[in-house]
């Protein structure tokens, strides 16, 4: 994702929630950081408050390579977070995570896990174009959510148990 944000123009900039778990992969991105004026570490918050945390950002950028079978049908987290808080989402060809982005139309997929293929992608955006595909992650956010889940849950449930 920093690569990706090399490439970008400077409409724009990173901000990274990093939870330090894997201390030296964080310092090394750390490190990496400080050399790119267009990225920041910003403090983590609570897992409550991710959402409203990040609503106030205009696009999620995501880029999962496919190095097993498992990153290659993930649907993370933040796929959801960046729904759930409206935001415009631009991520690699996960085919997963593209099937929902697709089916919504809230956000861009990159033609490749390469960080230009997804530069390519997020560079095309424009401000009204970033409105439009955040609107459609409100649109996303109705239908995708725990409580909906949760009814279709209860319903596979009870059509299972009464058949």
């Amino acid at each position: 994702m920093l690569e990706t944000v090399d490439q970008l123009d400077d409409r724009f900039e990173l901000d990274l929630m990093l939870v330090p778990t894997a201390r030296r992969y964080h310092d090394e991105i750390v490190q990496k950081v400080s050399r790119m004026p267009r990225v920041r570490l910003i403090e983590p918050v609570p897992q409550r408050d991710i959402v409203a945390h990040l609503n106030r950002y205009d696009v999620g950028l995501y880029l999962l390579p496919p190095r097993n079978a498992n990153l290659r049908h993930a649907l993370p987290n933040k796929l959801f977070e960046f729904i759930q808080a409206r935001l415009a989402v631009a991520i690699g060809p996960s085919p997963e995570m593209a099937k929902i982005v697709n089916r919504y139309g809230c956000g861009v997929v990159a033609e490749s896990f390469q960080p230009r293929s997804l530069a390519e992608a997020i560079s095309a955006l424009d401000s009204e174009s970033v409105s439009a595909l955040k609107r459609q992650a409100g649109v996303a956010a109705v239908e995708m959510n725990a409580e909906r889940n949760a009814e279709l849950l209860l319903s596979l449930v009870e059509r299972a148990l009464h058949g």
